[in-house]
């Protein structure tokens, strides 16, 4: 493990949606500046890391069977929940932050319903951490308390700075971090989806920050368009117990766990299994860990390694083991009756309602229920003495428990467990006709026979050669379908969800194939005559778009980094289209305006900088069917092949050569331009980017033989064979 010679890193999480007024990008870490301030405020932080991380390595490295902190050891962490909120929204529920917690003990145990979809070749290393969490039962003081405090404030948004934490600025005070998990619950700004403190860092400000629509679970989803099943605490609380992001937050780095495959970055979405980076065998990333940054819905396991690292804190010396003699899980004693009467009515295949006997001073109940042969509970609330619950599993049977919450006396004890059984579900029939229709390049529209008593359905696709499903859902027979792949064949399958019955099986698979893309590129983006939004095209490659209605403008944006002459040239023109070359403030600098159907040319000598290619119809000219190509090419074309337009003069000398050769580019080098290597057997040997025209490459290490070079200037390939003595 290498040494950590930093300090408490604040971890910022982004997304790609609209949260009430703020503009927010997807997922993403702004760890270093802000770490920065942190140092500069208190440099001791470096050392407290250090020794952590000396205490981590040396419980990896001792820990056997027999250790005074077994494996088997369940840590139980008080969790105080501090909502602050500015708009009723930001209020969120007791019950929301119950499921929150619910998902966070499921994760934590390896009992998330998603496990399934953990790729076979990982499934041996998803682990139980044996951490868990609960609401806190009393407060430092020894109050009672239900763990969740909420309090209005005139902040409308939080940032990084820890204000949030804080009374005196808007927020609410940190509970003592050597007894609780502060968790703040908040509206924040800057498109921050939550942060977190590495153990080491200040004790008033130590715990996770969340965007309050992230808060939920997979049964009671947040807001928060694909951040909303409660990972985003999940992952914000793997930081807090000790995780890296599991890039190690550097190309192909280090997370400090040995079990999770180097990676190059970090992954967004919900990657194709399996997604090779940086050479990590055939398994590819592990995207589907907590610490990666892919959706809620795609992250589902922690690794054996991670656990470990993460059980290191609570070990003898360990910088977080004063939680395990806290006593904020425990109930204060007091003269709460205990409910009586415990019964379960209407209940049916996954549902049923609790009852007891109301108490009198009752101010609400706490409520929860399992399955008998769990170990875990579900937690729930009610102010009166009646519950439903669902989403229960038919033929099976549960235990349930209650406690008084009296308004000045605290909580009661627990009452004895109360059983029932759940009926068995009733049979829902499976749809049928399975067809689809509406099928362009990108989209379909499945279809399928409507079923007798059938509430919803349930559907899933996936391309035939993938192992994942994508799943969404129906209340009709129908459901169109977007972002497919042209040309491509898919699979789908429906499910049956009835009203009292439960869900049909899943049908066979039905299949269909995209049909290919039309002429119309994704670089063709409407952008009603001006430059903003325009697409960033590539270099020497053929664009295709449609001037589909008269007044349509099309701009494509470019940079050179070095002066040196451009072409653009405007070919398969199906109406009288005209072509000009604009700088970043709009002017035009050349323009080409041919009549009829003739293709335009511009050749120009530019400066570095922005520009940007405008195609536009003459008089209002258009074709809606009919597509132009565009390309845009550094230097002057010199070689015409087709329809392709080629830069190329790359000189390999000398050659046969002993310990150096020498690259002789003639036109400019574009950006991440590159070389590579191959020896005579395909593999490559040396891999670098281009830095200038003219270039020396050592291969006074390379095996005597025949190779292949491949430069690669700005989307122009060449290829030359040179002999290493």
């Amino acid at each position: 493990m290498k040494k950590i010679t930093t300090a408490i890193a604040i971890i910022f999480c982004l997304l790609n949606i609209n949260v009430s007024g703020q503009t927010i990008i997807k997922r993403n870490c702004g760890t270093m500046s802000h770490l920065s301030d942190q140092i500069s405020r208190d440099p001791s932080i470096v050392n407290r890391m250090n020794q952590i991380e000396q205490q981590t390595n040396s419980f990896i490295s001792s820990r056997t069977a027999s250790s005074s902190f077994a494996a088997a050891t369940t840590v139980v962490i008080p969790v105080v929940f501090h909502v602050l909120y500015n708009t009723t929204a930001q209020n969120i529920s007791d019950a929301q932050c119950i499921a929150q917690l619910n998902q966070l003990n499921l994760d934590y145990a390896k009992l998330n319903s998603d496990t399934t979809k953990i790729p076979s070749v990982f499934k041996g290393l998803a682990a139980n951490t044996n951490i868990q969490f609960c609401l806190a039962q009393r407060d430092a003081n020894g109050v009672a308390t239900n763990g969740i405090i909420h309090k209005s404030t005139t902040t409308t948004s939080f940032g990084s700075d820890d204000k949030v934490k804080s009374s005196s600025t808007g927020g609410d005070n940190a509970w003592p971090s050597s007894s609780y998990l502060n968790i703040w619950s908040c509206n924040l700004g800057s498109g921050l989806l939550g942060y977190a403190q590495f153990p080491g860092g200040t004790a008033s400000t130590d715990g996770v920050v969340l965007l309050y629509s992230t808060i939920g679970s997979i049964s009671s989803p947040g807001t928060t368009t694909s951040y909303n099943l409660g990972r985003t605490a999940t992952h914000e609380v793997g930081h807090w117990l000790n995780l890296r992001h599991i890039w190690g937050d550097a190309n192909c780095g280090s997370d400090l766990v040995g079990d999770t495959p180097t990676q190059q970055t970090s992954n967004y979405g919900c990657p194709t299994f399996p997604h090779k980076t940086c050479s990590n065998t055939t398994n590819g990333d592990m995207f589907m860990n907590y610490m990666d940054y892919t959706d809620d819905a795609c992250m589902f396991m922690f690794s054996a390694g991670q656990s470990t690292r993460m059980n290191a804190l609570f070990a003898s010396g360990g910088s977080r083991a004063s939680l395990l003699t806290s006593t904020g899980c425990q109930p204060v004693s007091n003269t709460c009756a205990i409910p009586t009467g415990l019964a379960a009515s209407s209940i049916a295949a996954t549902t049923a309602t609790l009852g007891w006997t109301a108490v009198s001073g009752a101010a609400s109940y706490n409520v929860k229920y399992k399955r008998t042969v769990d170990s875990l509970w579900t937690s729930t609330t009610s102010t009166t003495n009646l519950k439903s619950i669902t989403g229960l599993i038919a033929s099976t049977s549960y235990q349930f428990q209650v406690q008084t919450v009296c308004t000045s006396t605290g909580t009661s004890s627990w009452t004895t467990a109360a059983t029932f059984t759940t009926i068995a579900a009733a049979t829902c029939a499976i749809p049928t006709g399975l067809t689809a229709s509406s099928i362009t390049a990108t989209t379909a529209t499945l279809g399928w026979t409507a079923v007798s008593g059938a509430a919803s359905y349930n559907v899933k696709y996936k391309r035939t050669v993938d192992s994942l499903w994508t799943s969404t859902t129906s209340t009709t027979t129908s459901k169109a379908i977007t972002g497919l792949v042209a040309s491509t064949s898919y699979q789908f399958q429906v499910q049956t969800a009835c009203t009292s019955t439960g869900t049909s099986s899943w049908t066979t698979a039905a299949t269909f194939t995209t049909i290919a893309t039309v002429c119309q590129s994704t670089y063709d983006k409407t952008t009603n005559g001006t430059t903003s939004g325009s697409a960033v095209i590539p270099f020497n490659t053929n664009i295709t778009g449609l001037v589909n209605i008269a007044g349509d403008v099309d701009f494509y944006k470019f940079s050179i980094t070095k002066a040196g002459t451009i072409t653009l040239t405007l070919t398969t023109l199906p109406a009288d289209f005209d072509l000009y070359l604009v700088n970043s403030s709009g002017t035009t600098l050349s323009s080409s305006l041919n009549t009829g159907t003739t293709s335009e040319t511009i050749n120009y000598t530019a400066a570095k900088g922005t520009y940007y290619a405008k195609v536009v119809g003459y008089s209002n000219a258009f074709n809606a069917s009919s597509c132009y190509t565009l390309k845009v090419q550094l230097g002057t074309a010199t070689k015409q092949i087709g329809n392709t337009s080629l830069n190329e003069f790359v000189k390999v000398y000398p050659n046969p050569a002993n310990d150096k050769i020498q690259l002789s580019i003639k036109n400019s080098i574009s950006d991440n331009s590159s070389f590579m290597i191959f020896d005579s057997k395909g593999r490559v040997v040396m891999q670098h980017q281009l830095q200038e025209n003219l270039q020396a490459i050592d291969i006074s290490m390379l095996a005597r033989g025949l190779y292949l070079i491949k430069i690669n200037n700005g989307g122009v390939i060449n290829t030359e064979k040179f002999i290493k003595l």
